[in-house]
């Protein structure tokens, strides 16, 4: 048998080899680890933000909203035509005196209900509307993406309203409703019932897998608007501390969303019948 000659520089090219290979892998785990550690640790120092400066239960339930209109001690669900739905509008400081002025003054005089914008603490009524029902926040800001404004929002809804109101939208300034409309798909539904009523989405192509959700899971998108039943109301306000402790997303709508999958267990509607009676305004439209 002949003699297998190992030669020298071969063995010294397979030995860099080894050693750019495993000083390449060696980066790129370095490299996927430290990233991790510093997408946790923003999560971490954002929740901790996020909830630290927000209002106790108490502090709302004892919030003096003036300017709400003012319920009978005799209205209670189901028991007039003005207990329907309580619309909370999301709106800001610099927009009181326009858009929130602009909607109470169009559809929000015609809801069969009550209506409300909510801003953040320093908020005043605006000069040119001094009848405009105002909830200023406790230590809440106008911070865009304004995930603590709209848990907290909620939170102040069921605790001054729960018991007034079958349904509660969650709306923004910029969004425009057909009440009649609203109120006949409203009068068709069992309010008694989970529901969670919108646009359905699941984020753009850009977004895909970075939502944190489920292959089936979406959420109702926030700019034409979210309507919530009673019951899922009920099922979500005693987790609101954990929902805003929890965030995934800097996407107000995608968290509210997950949290009423979590604790209210359904999903956003996929009924195409939400266009009928949203409208909302992309920047082509005016509401003035």
């Amino acid at each position: 048998m002949g003699e297998v000659t190992y030669h020298p520089v071969m063995r010294k090219r397979r030995g860099l080899g080894s050693a750019f290979l495993g000083l390449f892998v060696g980066l790129i785990l370095g490299f996927l680890i430290l990233s991790y550690r510093l997408i946790v640790s923003n999560q971490q120092r954002q929740q901790v933000a996020i909830w630290t400066s927000a209002p106790s239960i108490r502090s709302l339930q004892t919030l003096q909203a003036q300017n709400i209109p003012k319920l009978r001690d005799d209205e209670r669900i189901n028991s007039s035509m003005s207990n329907l739905v309580f619309v909370g509008v999301m709106t800001a400081e610099k927009y009181l005196d326009t858009r929130a002025k602009a909607v109470y003054e169009t559809w929000g005089r015609e809801l069969p209900g009550r209506i409300a914008f909510f801003s953040s603490e320093s908020s005043t009524v605006p000069e040119n509307c001094p009848d405009l029902p105002l909830v200023p926040l406790p230590r809440v800001d106008d911070t865009y993406p304004p995930q603590k404004k709209s848990f907290m929002m909620l939170q102040y809804m069921w605790s001054t309203f729960g018991d007034r109101f079958e349904w509660f939208l969650r709306a923004d300034d910029d969004v425009y409703v057909r009440t009649d409309r609203l109120e006949t798909l409203l009068r068709s539904v069992d309010s008694r019932r989970a529901m969670y009523i919108g646009q359905a989405g699941r984020g753009n192509s850009e977004e895909f897998g970075l939502l944190s959700l489920e292959y089936d899971e979406n959420f109702c998108m926030g700019g034409p608007g979210v309507v919530l039943s009673r019951e899922t109301l009920r099922r979500i306000v005693p987790h609101i501390k954990y929902c805003l402790r929890h965030l995934y997303t800097t996407h107000e709508d995608v968290e509210l969303g997950r949290c009423v999958k979590k604790y209210a267990g359904i999903p956003c509607t996929w009924s195409y019948e939400v266009i009928l009676f949203l409208d909302h305004d992309n920047g082509k439209n005016k509401l003035a």
